[in-house]
C-alpha cells in the first residue's frame, strides 16, 4: 500500500513538473519585421475602458504614438523603439515603457496591462 502511494505521488509530481516546464520554456526571439507595423489599443471583452490610441512601429526603429482621449486626437509622441529579447519573454521598449510581446500565429500583441486586459494589437 505504501509503495502504491509513493508511486502515485511520483506520477503526480512528474506530471505537474512536465506541465509547468511547458509554461516556463523560453520564448523564441521576435524580429523587427514581425513587430513593424500599425497597432491599435484593445481591451478585454466588455465595454472599452481605454482610449483608442494608435501606434506605429516603423522598420527604421522609430515609432509614432497618437493619444486619442475620448476617441479624438489628443497628442502625438515620437521616438525610437527597440526589441529586448530576454530569456523569459521578449519585450519592446518605446517612449517610457517596456511592453511584453505575445505572438500567437499571425497575431502580435504588446501588453499594456495584462491584469486589466489592455494591449496594442497589430492590424497591419
Amino acid at each position: 500500500m505504501r509503495t502504491l502511494k509513493s508511486l502515485v505521488f511520483v506520477v503526480i509530481f512528474v506530471t505537474a513538473g512536465a506541465s509547468l516546464g511547458c509554461w516556463s520554456r523560453p520564448h523564441r526571439p521576435v524580429t523587427l519585421k514581425e513587430l513593424s507595423g500599425d497597432y491599435v489599443c484593445r481591451s478585454a471583452p466588455g465595454p472599452p475602458q481605454h482610449d483608442p490610441d494608435k501606434l506605429t512601429l516603423n522598420a527604421d526603429g522609430t515609432f509614432v504614438l497618437i493619444h486619442m482621449p475620448g476617441g479624438h486626437f489628443g497628442s502625438k509622441e515620437e521616438g525610437k523603439w527597440e526589441i529586448v529579447n530576454s530569456p523569459s519573454h521578449p519585450e519592446v521598449a518605446f517612449g517610457r515603457g517596456l511592453f511584453p510581446i505575445r505572438v500567437k500565429g499571425r497575431k502580435v500583441r504588446l501588453l499594456i496591462d495584462e491584469d486589466l486586459g489592455y494591449w496594442y494589437e497589430k492590424v497591419r
